[in-house]
């Protein structure tokens, strides 16, 4: 008879210990937020040295880090390098680059480097424990705990301690774009997104900059949101198959050439002018300061 090992249940996190590492180091986001923040840093950088400006509901916008906020203090923007970009402007490394499959080993060098050198700034400032007086950083406080005291009494204690510095929020619960910073204290605190759509918004950057700067040239009127559309899947999945749009001329007689009309991808089309918008909205607070914020200018 074989013996049947019983299926043992892992222990659910407390919300209190998500994102808490394997050296016990908190970070208040997903990793992949942090990897993100660093490509859009990267692409933010390439924009402001072609001094673009970015037309958002009307109003212009000049791609210009804000070197006096505290973000970009503490990074150093002059450390990034200048090979590998994502927007560039010149034709021969467009054609290079939508071929190349070098972009995500870029991407996640570029990232790994930042994650490496700036982790300490997104790691939350934690509880220390039976730690040296001498390594208390400064603004801790310090409790003293007597031995074979009951948990719940130290727990006690410390609500107690910290009652009259609780700040006392109004009723109602937040939505999670509302909370900004609150509740952290890491020296950068970044809003909260998910993969896919940090992954589209790069890609519909990268592409629709790519191309854009050719509108008035030679490309002039060739290039639309639906071309956007079709190679930003074809990035994020290389199996996707490009189809060929089908052409009407004057009298209604469809071209030869085609196989699928326009009017079946209208959706796409607009989600791919509403992602143009988002990338550009993303990239302007990015320089000033907010990450990643897409719904509205800061």
């Amino acid at each position: 008879m074989t013996y049947v090992k019983p299926k043992t249940h892992k222990k659910k996190r407390s919300y209190e210990d998500r994102r808490l590492g394997r050296d016990n180091k908190r970070i208040t986001q997903d990793i992949n937020i942090y990897r993100w923040f660093a490509i859009f840093i990267k692409c933010a950088l390439e924009l402001e040295d072609y001094n673009e400006i970015f037309k958002v509901r009307g109003k212009n916008y000049k791609v210009k880090f804000n070197r006096n906020h505290k973000w970009w203090k503490l990074i150093d923007l002059n450390r990034f390098p200048k090979t590998n970009t994502y927007t560039t402007r010149h034709k021969r490394l467009i054609q290079q680059r939508y071929r190349s499959e070098k972009i995500p080993t870029q991407m996640k060098k570029l990232s790994d480097e930042f994650w490496f050198k700036y982790k300490h700034l997104f790691v939350e400032k934690s509880t220390l424990i039976n730690a040296p007086s001498k390594s208390v950083p400064k603004g801790y406080d310090t409790l003293h705990i007597p031995p074979n005291y009951p948990i719940m009494k130290i727990l006690s204690d410390i609500r107690k301690f910290y009652s009259g510095k609780e700040v006392k929020l109004s009723s109602g619960r937040k939505k999670k774009s509302d909370k900004g910073q609150e509740g952290y204290n890491a020296d950068i605190v970044l809003g909260d997104s998910n993969e896919q759509l940090m992954r589209r918004l790069f890609h519909t950057l990268s592409i629709s900059q790519h191309w854009g700067h050719f509108q008035g040239r030679k490309f002039k009127n060739t290039y639309t949101s639906l071309d956007v559309y079709f190679n930003v899947q074809k990035r994020m999945d290389k199996s996707f198959v490009i189809p060929k749009i089908q052409r009407v001329n004057a009298t209604g007689a469809i071209g030869s050439r085609t196989t699928t009309t326009r009017g079946k991808y209208e959706s796409k089309i607009r989600m791919t002018q509403r992602d143009i918008r988002w990338s550009k909205i993303l990239i302007i607070n990015l320089c000033n300061g907010v990450f990643p914020k897409i719904d509205k200018i800061i």
